[in-house]
């Protein structure tokens, strides 16, 4: 039983290998025409998905430290896709959201990913697709866990 563990281990990582190594390049590439880096992408993506975060919970939510994200928010707010605005509750906390620009190249972005994904999934057949998101879903779930322990 140990052995076939260890065995899908190897298998899982070959694959895992292959699988990021693509996302990579193909995240850098596809971002990189729009103007922002890759990391920049993970902040509007955040944003998008909470609207406002404070700058440390960006942070985390990234897994970077505050000074790296305080120098990726000035390179948004720069481009103009965020603004920096105080907490409502306490003005000494620093809040960023997505601007109107930020959200528009978000939702391009996205889309662009989406569309990718389906050019992807139209390569699997269409009776294992829902098992393939399913895998997926529940490898992340893992890492997470796996992670957080």
């Amino acid at each position: 039983m140990e052995d076939r563990l260890a065995s899908q281990a190897e298998q899982l990582h070959r694959a895992l290998t292959e699988l990021v190594k693509h996302y990579h390049l193909r995240d850098r590439n596809d971002i990189c025409c729009h103007g922002i880096s890759v990391s920049q992408c993970y902040a509007l993506t955040a944003l998008g998905e909470h609207d406002t975060l404070t700058m440390q919970a960006l942070a985390d939510g990234l897994q970077l430290a505050i000074s790296t994200v305080t120098r990726l928010v000035d390179q948004l707010v720069d481009k103009q896709l965020v603004q920096r605005h105080s907490a409502p509750h306490d003005r000494r906390v620093c809040c960023v959201s997505l601007t109107a620009e930020g959200s528009r190249l978000l939702q391009t972005i996205e889309g662009e990913f989406i569309a990718r994904e389906q050019a992807i999934l139209q390569r699997i057949p269409a009776d294992a697709r829902d098992h393939v998101v399913w895998a997926v879903e529940e490898l992340s779930r893992a890492v997470n866990a796996c992670c957080q322990t």
